[in-house]
């Protein structure tokens, strides 16, 4: 099943690890592409889309709770799953924007 490209902002390619509040094991997992309004997590593990999850990654100095909700994704598209980041609190918008503009210059 193919999906629409619905992207709200283009995405900076990162190099980031994180990790999911509550998932066990010792899965690897990284951002590999982030925007203020989504992600896209690297890893064997799957999640159904609609699942709400919690993500933790260093973005700069500190460590992000990014909240959000996994997204279809199209057939093909590697492993991992994309991330809708509607459900940000305001401090980590901020912090994920600042760490997007300082990597954007």
């Amino acid at each position: 099943m193919s999906y629409p490209e619905q992207r709200r902002h283009p995405r900076l390619p990162v190099l980031v690890d994180c990790r999911i509040e509550g998932a066990s094991g010792r899965t690897e997992m990284r951002l590999t592409d982030l925007s203020p309004t989504g992600c896209f997590v690297d890893t064997m593990m799957t999640f159904p889309p609609g699942t709400h999850i919690t993500l933790y990654a260093m973005l700069g100095e500190s460590e992000v709770a990014i909240p959000g909700r996994v997204i279809p994704m199209a057939a093909g598209s590697g492993f991992g799953f994309a991330i809708d980041l509607a459900e940000l609190q305001e401090s980590a918008k901020e912090q994920i924007e600042a760490y997007i503009k300082a990597r954007s210059s």
